[in-house]
């Protein structure tokens, strides 16, 4: 069949088919090129400056690997092969931070998954009409025929067809309640999206020692069995430690890239840039509309708060700085839009939120998200009695006393906390959710990763634990004058109970 092959820094050389090529020249999937992969990971790791797009093809370049392994039927490996291509389409600008920040305002629980399923249906059909339509080498046009007979069973090319193949592709991201087959090779505990994120994000972070896992392995001991009349995937046990390496690799990820103090910094400004701009900007109507939600992109987003400030400043014929120190008298949503401008020049110089606390624990058999609001509660209970208490003495000199007090009536603006995901090394839970098992030729045998546990104890030392990070950040760094005075409280040891 008809191909084109796209190099890649971390597969080599991915190939390209007739109907991919077809998905790949539409407005949804090119978007994805301005779509930071990593966003605030990028001030920390320079080389972090890769986007959706190329990850996009990688994951397309995996589901294709498991679906040569799984599948005889070549329209089932188009299909997935498609799915991983589209999985991301759904992203918003900042991809995660916006769906923490403008799809959660909007009530779409799951936000970017929501988006994807409306592309899929709604736009793409037309997008990959029009795609066609642009091809002028009769060669391409008589391979996306062939493709389409190949992998629907026909020889008509309209937007029906192209709405039939979506709707195929979107049954694939339905099955994550069921734990299919198709799901997990595209989004399971080991599937394409999360084996090629480790492999491009480690490897452009300069963390290649974390992300590096035996995918071919993996894959080329993947099985599809049969369990309670559902078919299901698996994995031979004896790659177990393969696995292992490969969550272990996930989690240190996380730990130190993902989740790096700084990286969240960057996020949390941007999550408030967001939440400022999103009434002024009508973000949700934006969002509404697809054709204008093909327009968000992390630049647009820079690019509509400067445009919007300079039209403040025309209107009022202030300089930029009278309108920065807030001596120009505002309507609300302009206040909204000069607040996200200066939180935008802080991000463009690296003047980023300062991390004053830090607190790790971790919990077995319950979701240590639920302590995390205790532990955030109490720590900022006690730096703000610490406050209370400093501001009023007689001990301590007049202006420190005088910032102290600045410090207490600003509270809520100064004092910011994260508490991101929570993190598990290996969580068998998690692959029974799935809907994944281990096999053993040997005996024909499936089972749990839980029950492989019990058999093998050695193994429960990484299992089971879900590790939560607590952090403390101020929007202004008065990190000295709360060290000279210890008011920021030391996490104590008691709440860590494996790292």
């Amino acid at each position: 069949m008809y191909y084109k092959v796209s190099r890649d820094p971390i597969h080599s050389e991915i190939f390209l088919y007739p109907l991919e090529i077809l998905a790949i020249d539409t407005r949804p999937v090119q978007r994805l090129r301005y779509l930071s992969q990593l966003v605030g990971a990028e001030l920390v790791y320079p080389g972090a400056t890769h986007n959706r797009f190329a990850h996009s093809l990688g994951v397309m370049h995996i589901c294709g690997l498991y679906g040569s392994r799984l599948f005889e039927d070549p329209s089932k490996r188009r299909i997935v092969r498609l799915a991983g291509l589209l999985h991301d389409i759904g992203h918003g600008p900042f991809s995660h931070q916006f769906d923490d920040v403008v799809y959660a305002k909007m009530g779409l629980e799951d936000g970017h998954d929501e988006y994807r399923k409306r592309i899929l249906l709604e736009m793409m059909p037309y997008e990959m009409m029009k795609s066609y339509e642009r091809i002028s080498d009769p060669r391409m046009k008589m391979a996306i025929c062939e493709d389409l007979s190949e992998t629907l069973k026909t020889d008509k090319i309209d937007k029906d067809v192209f709405s039939a193949l979506m709707h195929l592709v979107d049954e694939v991201f339905q099955g994550e309640e069921l734990g299919t087959v198709e799901y997990n090779i595209v989004q399971g505990p080991l599937g394409a999206d999360r084996l090629d994120f480790l492999l491009r994000d480690s490897y452009y972070s300069g963390t290649t020692h974390f992300g590096m896992g035996a995918v071919d392995r993996i894959i080329r001991n993947s099985f599809i069995k049969e369990k309670n009349g559902q078919k299901i995937l698996c994995y031979h046990a004896k790659v177990l430690d393969q696995i292992y390496t490969s969550l272990f690799g996930r989690f240190m990820m996380y730990k130190n890239v993902y989740f790096h103090k700084t990286s969240r910094a960057a996020d949390l400004m941007i999550q408030q840039m967001l939440s400022l701009i999103y009434r002024p900007l009508k973000l949700a109507q934006k969002v509404s509309d697809l054709e204008k939600f093909l327009d968000l992109t992390d630049q647009f987003i820079f690019a509509q708060i400067k445009l919007h400030f300079e039209n403040i400043l025309e209107r009022y014929k202030a300089s930029e700085g009278d309108l920065l120190d807030g001596k120009v008298d505002l309507e609300e949503d302009e206040y909204y839009l000069v607040e996200a401008y200066k939180l935008l020049r802080r991000f463009e110089k690296r003047d980023l939120w300062k991390l004053i606390a830090e607190i790790t624990f971790s919990t077995v058999g319950i979701d240590p998200s639920v302590m995390s609001k205790g532990v955030v509660a109490d720590t900022l209970q006690k730096i703000r009695l610490r406050l209370e208490n400093l501001s009023e003495s007689s001990q301590i000199p007049a202006e420190d006393r005088k910032e102290l007090r600045k410090i207490l009536d600003d509270f809520e603006e100064i004092f910011k906390t994260d508490t991101p995901y929570k993190l598990s090394l290996v969580h068998p839970d998690e692959f029974l959710r799935s809907n994944v098992y281990l096999y053993d030729s040997s005996k024909d045998d499936i089972f749990s990763l839980e029950e492989f546990l019990r058999d093998y104890p050695a193994y429960q030392l990484m299992a089971n634990n879900l590790v939560q990070i607590v952090r403390v950040y101020v929007t202004e760094d008065i990190r000295q004058i709360l060290k000279k005075y210890d008011i920021v409280p030391r996490a104590g040891t008691r709440l860590t109970t494996r790292w």
